[in-house]
Protein backbone atom coordinates (compact mmCIF):
# COMPACT_ATOMS: atom_id res chain seq x y z
CA UNK A 1 0.00 0.00 0.00
CA UNK A 2 1.25 3.53 -0.58
CA UNK A 3 3.53 4.86 2.12
CA UNK A 4 4.14 8.56 2.59
CA UNK A 5 6.39 10.10 5.19
CA UNK A 6 6.13 13.87 5.49
CA UNK A 7 7.47 16.00 8.31
CA UNK A 8 7.18 19.79 8.77
CA UNK A 9 9.46 21.34 11.36
CA UNK A 10 8.77 24.87 12.54
CA UNK A 11 10.71 27.16 14.83
CA UNK A 12 8.78 30.20 15.94
CA UNK A 13 8.94 33.07 18.39
CA UNK A 14 12.25 34.90 18.58
CA UNK A 15 14.05 32.43 16.31
CA UNK A 16 14.00 32.28 12.55
CA UNK A 17 11.12 30.35 11.06
CA UNK A 18 12.16 27.30 9.08
CA UNK A 19 10.42 24.56 7.19
CA UNK A 20 11.80 21.19 6.25
CA UNK A 21 9.69 18.46 4.73
CA UNK A 22 10.68 15.19 3.19
CA UNK A 23 9.32 11.81 2.26
CA UNK A 24 8.87 9.01 -0.19
CA UNK A 25 6.03 6.99 -1.57
CA UNK A 26 6.77 3.35 -2.32
CA UNK A 27 5.03 0.01 -2.75
CA UNK A 28 6.42 -3.13 -1.09
CA UNK A 29 5.19 -6.68 -1.76
CA UNK A 30 6.62 -9.58 0.29
CA UNK A 31 5.54 -13.14 -0.45
CA UNK A 32 6.99 -16.59 0.24
CA UNK A 33 5.12 -18.22 -2.64
CA UNK A 34 5.34 -17.52 -6.37
CA UNK A 35 2.88 -14.96 -7.63
CA UNK A 36 1.38 -15.71 -11.06
CA UNK A 37 2.00 -13.06 -13.66
CA UNK A 38 -1.03 -10.96 -14.44
CA UNK A 39 -1.67 -8.42 -17.11
CA UNK A 40 -1.76 -4.94 -15.61
CA UNK A 41 -2.59 -1.60 -17.17
CA UNK A 42 0.29 0.57 -18.26
CA UNK A 43 0.98 3.33 -15.75
CA UNK A 44 2.77 6.42 -16.98
CA UNK A 45 6.12 6.98 -15.30
CA UNK A 46 6.37 10.46 -13.76
CA UNK A 47 8.63 12.80 -15.71
CA UNK A 48 10.32 13.77 -12.45
CA UNK A 49 10.73 11.33 -9.58
CA UNK A 50 12.69 13.50 -7.14
CA UNK A 51 12.52 17.24 -6.39
CA UNK A 52 14.62 19.27 -3.95
CA UNK A 53 13.57 22.86 -3.22
CA UNK A 54 15.78 25.22 -1.20
CA UNK A 55 14.60 28.72 -0.39
CA UNK A 56 14.22 31.58 2.05
CA UNK A 57 11.19 33.15 3.79
CA UNK A 58 9.28 33.29 0.50
CA UNK A 59 9.50 29.52 0.31
CA UNK A 60 8.44 29.29 3.95
CA UNK A 61 5.32 31.19 2.94
CA UNK A 62 4.83 29.10 -0.18
CA UNK A 63 5.00 25.94 1.93
CA UNK A 64 2.66 27.14 4.67
CA UNK A 65 -0.05 29.13 2.90
CA UNK A 66 -2.74 27.51 0.78
CA UNK A 67 -1.59 24.66 -1.46
CA UNK A 68 1.78 23.65 -0.05
CA UNK A 69 4.70 22.84 -2.30
CA UNK A 70 5.22 19.44 -0.73
CA UNK A 71 1.63 18.28 -1.15
CA UNK A 72 1.38 19.75 -4.65
CA UNK A 73 4.47 17.83 -5.72
CA UNK A 74 3.07 14.60 -4.29
CA UNK A 75 -0.22 15.29 -6.06
CA UNK A 76 1.81 15.56 -9.28
CA UNK A 77 3.14 12.01 -8.62
CA UNK A 78 6.64 13.04 -7.57
CA UNK A 79 7.76 10.22 -5.26
CA UNK A 80 10.61 11.91 -3.37
CA UNK A 81 10.30 15.49 -2.14
CA UNK A 82 12.58 17.62 0.03
CA UNK A 83 11.66 21.24 0.78
CA UNK A 84 14.00 23.31 2.96
CA UNK A 85 13.32 26.98 3.75
CA UNK A 86 14.42 29.49 6.39
CA UNK A 87 13.68 33.12 7.07
CA UNK A 88 16.63 35.34 6.26
CA UNK A 89 18.51 32.60 4.40
CA UNK A 90 21.16 33.96 2.05
CA UNK A 91 22.17 32.32 -1.20
CA UNK A 92 25.44 31.18 0.34
CA UNK A 93 23.58 29.47 3.19
CA UNK A 94 21.21 27.81 0.74
CA UNK A 95 24.09 26.45 -1.34
CA UNK A 96 25.68 25.13 1.85
CA UNK A 97 22.51 23.05 2.28
CA UNK A 98 22.62 21.88 -1.35
CA UNK A 99 26.25 20.79 -1.05
CA UNK A 100 25.46 18.71 2.03
CA UNK A 101 22.73 16.76 0.19
CA UNK A 102 25.24 15.16 -2.24
CA UNK A 103 22.58 14.72 -4.93
CA UNK A 104 23.14 12.33 -7.82
CA UNK A 105 19.75 12.57 -9.57
CA UNK A 106 16.44 14.40 -9.66
CA UNK A 107 15.68 18.09 -10.04
CA UNK A 108 16.67 21.06 -7.87
CA UNK A 109 14.69 24.29 -7.50
CA UNK A 110 16.59 27.18 -5.90
CA UNK A 111 14.54 30.15 -4.72
CA UNK A 112 17.37 32.25 -3.33
CA UNK A 113 18.77 35.75 -3.71
CA UNK A 114 16.20 38.08 -2.14
CA UNK A 115 18.27 38.40 1.05
CA UNK A 116 21.42 39.16 -0.95
CA UNK A 117 20.07 42.26 -2.72
CA UNK A 118 20.47 44.72 0.16
CA UNK A 119 23.68 43.30 1.63
CA UNK A 120 25.60 41.62 -1.21
CA UNK A 121 26.75 42.28 -4.75
CA UNK A 122 25.64 40.77 -8.07
CA UNK A 123 29.17 39.45 -8.73
CA UNK A 124 29.27 37.52 -5.45
CA UNK A 125 25.74 36.27 -6.16
CA UNK A 126 27.00 34.92 -9.49
CA UNK A 127 29.77 33.06 -7.69
CA UNK A 128 27.15 31.38 -5.51
CA UNK A 129 25.28 30.25 -8.62
CA UNK A 130 28.55 28.74 -9.84
CA UNK A 131 28.79 26.88 -6.52
CA UNK A 132 25.28 25.53 -6.98
CA UNK A 133 26.03 24.15 -10.42
CA UNK A 134 29.27 22.58 -9.18
CA UNK A 135 27.38 20.89 -6.31
CA UNK A 136 25.41 18.52 -8.58
CA UNK A 137 26.18 16.33 -11.62
CA UNK A 138 25.38 17.72 -15.07
CA UNK A 139 22.52 15.22 -15.26
CA UNK A 140 20.69 17.07 -12.44
CA UNK A 141 18.69 20.04 -13.73
CA UNK A 142 18.67 23.20 -11.61
CA UNK A 143 15.79 25.67 -11.86
CA UNK A 144 16.45 29.11 -10.35
CA UNK A 145 13.33 31.03 -9.36
CA UNK A 146 14.20 34.63 -10.14
CA UNK A 147 13.51 37.59 -7.85
CA UNK A 148 10.35 39.66 -7.68
CA UNK A 149 10.47 42.53 -5.21
CA UNK A 150 9.56 46.20 -4.98
CA UNK A 151 12.20 47.55 -2.62
CA UNK A 152 14.36 50.63 -2.50
CA UNK A 153 17.18 48.44 -3.86
CA UNK A 154 16.53 47.00 -7.34
CA UNK A 155 16.89 43.27 -7.95
CA UNK A 156 17.36 43.72 -11.73
CA UNK A 157 21.12 43.14 -11.63
CA UNK A 158 20.60 39.89 -9.73
CA UNK A 159 18.05 38.60 -12.21
CA UNK A 160 20.46 39.53 -15.00
CA UNK A 161 23.12 37.38 -13.33
CA UNK A 162 20.71 34.44 -13.16
CA UNK A 163 20.00 34.83 -16.90
CA UNK A 164 23.72 35.10 -17.64
CA UNK A 165 24.59 31.93 -15.77
CA UNK A 166 21.66 30.05 -17.32
CA UNK A 167 23.12 30.85 -20.73
CA UNK A 168 26.47 29.48 -19.59
CA UNK A 169 25.35 26.18 -18.02
CA UNK A 170 23.40 23.50 -19.90
CA UNK A 171 21.62 22.21 -16.77
CA UNK A 172 20.63 25.61 -15.30
CA UNK A 173 17.22 27.09 -16.18
CA UNK A 174 15.37 30.24 -15.16
CA UNK A 175 11.89 30.17 -13.63
CA UNK A 176 10.79 33.68 -14.60
CA UNK A 177 8.54 34.46 -11.66
CA UNK A 178 9.21 38.19 -12.13
CA UNK A 179 7.32 38.20 -15.44
CA UNK A 180 4.55 35.95 -14.12
CA UNK A 181 3.87 37.70 -10.81
CA UNK A 182 1.27 40.38 -10.13
CA UNK A 183 1.93 43.55 -8.08
CA UNK A 184 -1.28 42.74 -6.22
CA UNK A 185 0.50 39.77 -4.64
CA UNK A 186 3.10 41.86 -2.81
CA UNK A 187 2.70 42.76 0.83
CA UNK A 188 3.50 46.28 2.05
CA UNK A 189 7.17 45.41 2.62
CA UNK A 190 7.60 44.89 -1.12
CA UNK A 191 9.12 41.44 -0.59
CA UNK A 192 6.71 38.95 0.90
CA UNK A 193 3.49 37.79 -0.74
CA UNK A 194 -0.17 37.65 0.14
CA UNK A 195 -1.75 34.20 0.62
CA UNK A 196 -3.05 34.41 -2.97
CA UNK A 197 0.47 35.23 -4.09
CA UNK A 198 1.93 32.20 -2.36
CA UNK A 199 -0.74 29.92 -3.81
CA UNK A 200 0.02 31.28 -7.27
CA UNK A 201 3.75 30.83 -6.65
CA UNK A 202 3.20 27.15 -5.88
CA UNK A 203 1.15 26.70 -9.06
CA UNK A 204 3.86 28.50 -11.05
CA UNK A 205 6.60 26.20 -9.80
CA UNK A 206 4.56 23.08 -10.54
CA UNK A 207 3.82 24.34 -14.07
CA UNK A 208 7.43 25.31 -14.76
CA UNK A 209 8.50 21.79 -13.81
CA UNK A 210 6.05 20.42 -16.37
CA UNK A 211 3.99 18.66 -13.70
CA UNK A 212 0.62 20.36 -14.06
Amino acid sequence: MPLMICSILLSCGDTDTSVASYGTRATHVISSTPIPKMESPQVATPLINSVVIIGDSLTVGTELYGATLTQSLYDAEVTKVFVSAENGRTTSEGIDELEQLLLIDGVVVLALGTNDVASGTPDVFGEQIDRAVAAVPESVDIYWLNLYTDQWVSDDAYNAIIDQRANAYSNLFVMDFETFASPNWLEEDGVHLTPDGYISRTAFIITELGLS
